[in-house]
Order: structure tokens, then sequence, then C-alpha cells
């Protein structure tokens, strides 16, 4: 708990509102005249992402509406309740402006970084969930933001606080980065191996994904299993978009034998409903209680046909970017629900390699995901202080 008196946060700042435009005012791309645009997408945790911006006709914006170095843009509106208050600070001035459905905190009284660092503490998450639900958008009003209580220590102690706080969170971000490094670096010695899939550049003999391994196994051959047997149970939320599982919750076989998608140990998991399947989401089945699980039906299981194909290639061929794109354009169903089809894997054909360089890949993979275990410790740790120096300083 902070050691310092709280004040009002609205006596501190201003806030400014975004550029309202039509769409005949907006380009998509950049022109002379106009000026890019920030949206809520481009507030990011680890920033202000500046990709994928529009541009508005310099006219529609005021010279107080160019973000500055220090301040907070804020998305103010939105749809989904996660992303409406999600926060990130400029550090340079900038000849960019924001949208409607965001603002930004600007101050002259408050040391920029150490009220920058404040938008991220969870006591400013917290209350502003509390505060912005409406009935079909959720929306920060100002008054919102000028409730807010902040600890206001002395200049020199809010620059000290400043730096600790963006010492570790460069730290993270360096971890982070190092982590996606080791993720690019599997998917070189994927294309280095295998070459492109579609190009079939090694000259291997093609063949339907379908007959590289099982699809989707029958639920007849775990008919052996006892109602009392322990199971993992893996749902949609359980895999991420970089493919790491979480195993942790177990049932009873009696619980999930009906109306379940079931996998053995070292199967792939390949989601196949939108959005989940564009995001790339998908695993290797590993850490299962009694090596048996059960989980999410909007899963496809891909099982490894011994001395055809093994789990690393599987699962790596899955998640390139141009297998999805093919998945995507075969998928079926209606616009708010589409579904990959189980007879796309008897259309997709691919270089099949040999079993021996495959496993010569696995090696590899396993060596990089040894390294990136050490990556992912260091950043729970860092997370770890990074959260423990935020309740230090801004939590109630």
């Amino acid at each position: 708990m902070s050691k310092w008196e709280k004040v009002t946060l609205g006596n501190f700042i201003e806030q400014i509102r975004g550029v309202s435009y039509n769409p005949k005012d907006a380009s998509i791309t950049a022109k002379p005249g106009y000026v890019a645009i920030l949206r809520a997408h481009n507030i990011q945790d680890e920033g202000l992402n500046l990709n994928d911006l529009i541009y508005v006709d310099r006219s529609k914006i005021s010279d107080q509406q160019f973000i500055k170095a220090g301040d907070i843009v804020i998305c103010a509106s939105s749809g989904s309740k996660n992303l409406v208050g999600k926060a990130s600070q400029a550090y340079k001035d900038m000849n960019i402006s924001f949208g409607a459905f965001c603002k930004v905190i600007r101050t002259n009284k408050i040391y920029a970084p150490y009220l920058g660092n404040f938008f991220k503490s969870q006591y400013y998450r917290r209350t502003i969930s509390e505060h912005s639900s409406g009935i079909n958008i959720n929306n920060i009003r100002n008054e919102h933001i000028n409730r807010l209580q902040i600890p206001l220590p002395p200049l020199e102690i809010q620059k000290q606080i400043a730096k600790t706080l963006d010492t570790v969170s460069e730290m993270l971000a360096m971890r982070k980065q190092q982590l996606t490094e080791l993720d690019n670096l599997i998917k070189s010695v994927f294309y280095d191996m295998f070459g492109d899939p579609i190009k079939n550049t090694k000259g291997w003999e093609r063949k339907e994904l379908s007959n590289c391994c099982y699809v989707n196994p029958k639920k007849s051959e775990i008919n052996c299993f006892t109602d009392n047997l322990e199971v993992s149970f893996v749902s949609m939320a359980s895999v991420s978009e970089k493919g790491d599982i979480n195993t942790n919750e177990i049932k009873l076989y009696k619980e999930v034998k009906a109306g379940f998608t079931y996998f053995y140990e070292n199967d792939v998991l390949f989601a196949k409903i939108t959005p989940c399947m564009e995001n790339g989401k998908g695993a290797i089945a590993r850490g299962l209680k009694n090596n048996i699980g059960f989980g999410s039906t909007e899963f496809h299981v891909l099982r490894p046909k011994n001395g055809i194909s093994n789990s690393e290639w599987l699962y790596h061929l899955t998640a390139l970017p141009v297998f999805r794109d093919s998945a995507e354009k075969n998928m079926t169903g209606s616009a708010g629900q589409k579904r990959v089809p189980v007879s796309f894997f008897d259309k997709f054909f691919v270089p099949l390699p040999p079993i021996s360089l495959q496993d010569e890949f696995a090696t590899i993979v396993t060596k990089i995901e040894a390294q990136k275990s050490l990556v992912k410790k260091s950043i729970e740790e860092t997370q770890l202080l990074f959260d423990s120096l935020m309740s230090q300083y801004f939590d109630e």
C-alpha cells in the first residue's frame, strides 16, 4: 500500500477528446494534407502500435489533438470490456492524432512517466472496469478519470519510482522479445529443413494430410476406460496462440466421456472455429493426466502415424500462416461461426519429409523449447517483481 497522500487526479490533468470524422474524410493510405490517426487497436500493453493506421484530413484536427511527449492515450469506448480503458504512453512528440473512441490524458503537474505507470496499475484497471459498463458499448467518461485517486510523492520520488518501474518493464520486454526470437528460430529451422510446403522446394512426394496422420480418432477405442479414471480437461481457453497448453484441470472419465473431444499424449490440437483458428490456436498435448485428455469439441485432433509423421512436424506445419490461410478459405458454416471441416485434411496436400528428418527437427525443437522454458520462468519472475512494485506504489 502506498505511503503517500492520495490526490484526486482531475485536479492535475487535462483530458482531450479524439478526432471525429466521416468515412469520406479518411484514407487507408498516407497522402498529402492528411494526418495519421490512432485507434483503439493501436493501444497495446507494450506501447503504441503504429501499424494499420488510417489518415484524416488535417483540417479536421486541432493543434491540441496532436500527441505530445508524455501523453497517455486511452481507449475510451469499445464494444469489448477488455479493451476499454487500455492505455499506452507516448515518449516523444508525434505528428499523429487519435480517433473519437480514444482520449488523451495530458499533464504538466505530475511527472509524466510516473503518471504513465499509474495507468498500468491494477487499481486503475479495476476501478475503470467497474465504471465503464454501457448497454451496447463500454464507455469511460471524463468524471471516471477525474475521480481516480493517485498517490503523489515529491517530484524526486516520482522520478525514482518511474525509473525503477521502467527498468523492470524494459527487462520484461527484453525477455518477451527473446521468446519471440526463439519462436521465430523454430519457424526458420522448419523452412530450412522442409522447405515451403506449398512450393515443395525439396521435391518430396505429396500426400493428403489425412494420410499423414489420424484425424479425430474414434471414441470407440476408449471404451476400456473406467469411469473413475482421472484425465486432463483442456478448454479452448487453456490453449494459447503461442502453442502453450494448460493441462492442470483434472476430471473423471465419467464426467467427460460424452460430448467432448478426446486425445492422447503427443496428439496435435488444431482450433477449427473462428476466430480461434485464425488467431493460431493449437498445441501438442503434453503433460496429460494418465496420458489422456478430453476437451473442447472446437478442436480437430491430429494423431501422428508411426513411421510416417511426428508431433513436432505436424504441429508446426499446421501453425504456418499458409496452412491457416488455406484452412480459412475452406471453412464452412455461417459468417458468425465458421468451421474448418474434416474434409479439408483430405484436400490439403503436403510434401511428406522422411521421418528421420522429422525426428531430427524434433530434437532441435526440444533444445529450443528448453531455452524457451528458461526465458518463460524469467518472464514470470520479472512479472511478479513488477506486479509487487506496482502494488507497493499505487494500490489501495
